[in-house]
């Protein structure tokens, strides 16, 4: 297999996978992560092997329109997905604060129990 199919196949491979997210976030989406990352690396040693060849083979390729549409898909798919992730964890930090807040309530208005310190030595 020549490594313009070989990149062809993992581009197609990535966008589906980042086309179907898992609803059972807390347990698949490690694995999910994993397998994106297996797939980015992947797709980033066959693109790094084409540019070792010294020549643009992708120009001119009569693949090259579609690979370039779907890395453009991948991208938009990559910064939906990093959207959820950065939603999910704004989301995990207020209800930590929320946590805290009910278990100490006052917590903000405690002081240094009356004590006054003198500016002067």
């Amino acid at each position: 297999m020549d490594l313009v199919q070989q990149l062809l196949l993992l581009s197609e491979k990535l966008y589906q996978t980042l086309e179907y997210v898992e609803e059972d976030k807390d347990e698949k989406r490690d694995e999910q992560i994993d397998l994106i990352n297996k797939l980015l690396d992947a797709r980033g040693q066959t693109i790094s092997k084409l540019e070792e060849l010294g020549e643009r083979p992708l120009h001119g390729h009569e693949k090259e329109a579609y690979l370039r549409d779907l890395n453009h898909g991948i991208i938009e798919r990559l910064h939906t997905y990093k959207g959820r992730i950065k939603e999910d964890m704004q989301k995990l930090q207020v209800s930590m604060k929320s946590e805290t807040r009910y278990v100490n309530p006052y917590s903000h208005l405690q002081n240094l129990d009356g004590t006054y310190f003198d500016k002067r030595e």
